[in-house]
């Protein structure tokens, strides 16, 4: 992924700060920047990115117990898949199921993984949605589908019961309710309710959907005191494996993101 690194001061600093930005996020980007703070003190650089995240909505507490930021820590237990897993986590959009989907995502970086790896994935959903068939995208604009909901979570809405993953028109503000691992248990039969030629049309245009989106990955490899920030309503995100040996690592020296959510406006 080509992204220009920027300093923070370019933000922080000026009459315009932090509402440049917010510019550059919503203005005539992509909806995503990445801003390198001096590495050298993680927690001052967090509460400096609060305030720019601010200039975006509200920053949320999803998960009240780890405030503002959650600890995206490596455990060689967890599931590989999953977000503190060692593996692939593919590429999805958090908490797909809540009516208020949080619009942006910032990840910060204190440490990257010595063993190499881990890097940071994003993907764009609306040229991936693009590349689909009319039949597909009106296939997947009806409100049949469902997920798993999380629990415990604040100031995201309630679960939806049923869900388009396509809006009607791609504009920003407007949620596609993706994650890659709706596909397999699509496959099964699963998350849609109908016939079985319906649960197959729908696992099939969901398919067309994730191998686009897959095309469209690009990777960056987050380091020490840069902050990722992505309109998740734009770019489906996830995380490559981690090097080889994350058991022989010290869990105090492995890769550690943190993570804070922006409730941009949305539709």
């Amino acid at each position: 992924m080509t992204m220009q690194s920027l300093p923070a001061s370019e933000f922080l600093d000026g009459p315009v700060a932090p509402h440049g930005f917010a510019e550059h996020i919503t203005g005539e980007g992509d909806g995503r920047a990445l801003v390198a703070f001096d590495p050298v003190d993680h927690r001052l650089n967090q509460e400096l990115a609060l305030s720019l995240l601010s200039a975006l909505g509200p920053v949320l507490a999803v998960y009240p117990a780890d405030g503002c930021w959650s600890s995206l820590k490596v455990r060689t237990e967890a599931d590989p898949g999953r977000t503190h897993g060692t593996g692939e986590n593919r590429l999805h959009v958090d908490l797909v199921d809540r009516d208020l989907i949080p619009r942006y995502i910032a990840l910060y970086c204190e440490r990257d993984d010595p063993a190499g790896g881990g890097a940071s994935a994003l993907a764009d959903l609306w040229a991936a949605a693009a590349e689909l068939s009319d039949a597909e995208r009106a296939l997947l604009q009806q409100p049949v589908f469902r997920y798993w909901t999380d629990e415990g979570v604040h100031g995201v809405g309630r679960g939806l019961e049923r869900f388009a993953v396509l809006p009607e028109q791609l504009e920003p503000g407007l949620p596609i309710r993706f994650t890659s691992k709706m596909h397999p248990h699509l496959l099964r039969g699963e998350l849609v309710d109908g016939t079985d030629a319906d649960r197959q049309e729908a696992a099939t245009a969901f398919g067309a959907l994730a191998e686009a989106v897959l095309r469209h990955r690009a990777e960056i490899r987050l380091r020490p005191g840069q902050l990722l920030v992505f309109d998740q309503l734009h770019w489906a995100h996830g995380r490559m494996p981690l090097g080889e040996g994350q058991e022989t690592i010290e869990p105090g020296q492995r890769r550690l993101l943190r993570q804070t959510y922006v409730q941009g406006g949305t539709r």
